[in-house]
């Protein structure tokens, strides 16, 4: 019979990401299956819920509120998922972000079913801070001393540092990235020379994703540079009308916006196939929120393209500067634009990054060589007693 793992989540598969959809999607030798507290209607929504086991854990207006704003579940609705969690027999639970571990951390106590917590950035950098270092109690109290919580991953040796800052046992600790669906965005790449170099970036409109370095960096570089280039800005977010704003300003007429696209939509891979250059300068915000890996990283190089990103958190462990991309220092415009110039100038180097990037993704990255990593977590997760 085939080991279930059923995983925890707070918002069922925000439309921006991939991780969680993807991790649930390539097990190997587990049977998944889902608890949520909130729907978002989604591709990755229907493909799941339409192959595997879902269960919506939170009901009613009250049920919503005392999640939202106390990360804590009615007795009526922790008395179902607990119900629920006995007739399906899961033999691992695997909670996703540190925060959602706290919201469930009184179902793993009662349960015993040893489970497994993974962290992924804003849960062990902006998050610990919040309440007035409440939240760095939260996590202590909840998830790092729940006897429950056999296992913590780590996406990097940054955030296994942050972590152990916080309290967290190091050995709990295992650093484990989900993988990319390399396959899913291989495609064939003309890496000849275009009349117009174009540098993409595809991300939420947040601070931490570096658009205001990136705006000025890039207006710097069109003044350097002989060559026509353009940058294609792809997402939807709270700084939407500050990033419009500042392209106006800038007077650029080389920036553009398009908004949303649909996550693995034909939109979404023409961008990365017609894109020469993926950009993505990641800032360490005023608060200390930080990413983890970002997974549009990690889809631009299995379509192919080499990467222009920051020394940020665990970015240095998927781009190896000069080789499969180029790295420059947070906030730094000069650094940035001089590598924007230097990969617009270069089609030979955009080729040999780019394929290496390609490689180096698969061989390192692929989700279907972490999953077996993961799977071997779950194995020695389920074999512990309480």
């Amino acid at each position: 019979m085939q080991p279930g793992v059923t995983h925890l989540i707070r918002t069922f598969l925000p439309p921006a990401t991939s991780f969680v959809s993807n991790q649930i999607m390539h097990h190997i030798r587990y049977l998944p299956s889902v608890a949520y507290t909130e729907k978002r209607e989604s591709v990755l929504f229907d493909e799941i819920s339409s192959r595997f086991l879902t269960y919506q854990a939170v009901n009613g207006p009250l049920g919503s509120f005392i999640c939202s704003n106390f990360l804590q579940f009615t007795s009526a609705d922790e008395r179902k998922l607990m119900g629920w969690l006995r007739e399906t027999g899961p033999g691992v639970l695997h909670v996703h972000y540190g925060v959602e571990a706290i919201l469930f951390s009184r179902v793993i106590r009662r349960m015993g079913i040893p489970a497994i917590v993974s962290f992924y950035g804003h849960d062990c950098t902006s998050f610990p801070a919040k309440f007035n270092g409440l939240g760095a109690v939260m996590l202590r109290r909840n998830v790092f001393d729940n006897p429950g919580v056999k296992v913590i991953t780590a996406m990097s040796p940054d955030m296994q540092h942050d972590l152990i800052a916080l309290g967290c046992p190091a050995e709990k600790i295992r650093i484990h990235y989900h993988g990319a669906d390399t396959g899913r965005f291989s495609m064939d790449r003309d890496y000849r020379e275009r009349e117009c170099i174009d540098f993409l970036i595809i991300s939420l409109l947040d601070e931490k994703k570096g658009h205001n370095t990136l705006i000025e960096a890039f207006v710097k570089a069109s003044g350097i540079t002989s060559r026509k280039i353009r940058l294609n800005i792809v997402g939807e977010g709270v700084l939407k009308e500050a990033v419009a704003e500042q392209i106006r300003v800038s007077g650029a007429g080389n920036i553009l916006m398009h908004g949303f696209v649909k996550y693995g939509s034909s939109a979404h891979l023409d961008l990365l196939k017609n894109a020469d250059v993926f950009v993505h300068p990641s800032i360490t915000t005023i608060n200390g929120n930080k990413e983890g890996i970002p997974g549009a990283i990690m889809e631009a190089m299995s379509a192919g393209l080499p990467v222009i990103a920051t020394v940020h958190a665990g970015i240095p462990y998927a781009v190896a500067n000069g080789k499969t991309g180029i790295l420059v220092e947070e906030r730094n415009t000069d650094q940035l634009a001089e590598a924007i110039v230097r990969l617009a100038e270069n089609a030979a180097l955009r080729r040999e990054m780019g394929m290496t990037a390609l490689n180096y993704v698969r061989s390192e990255f692929d989700i279907h060589k972490k999953e077996l990593l993961l799977e071997e977590i779950y194995d020695e997760i389920a074999a512990m007693k309480r």
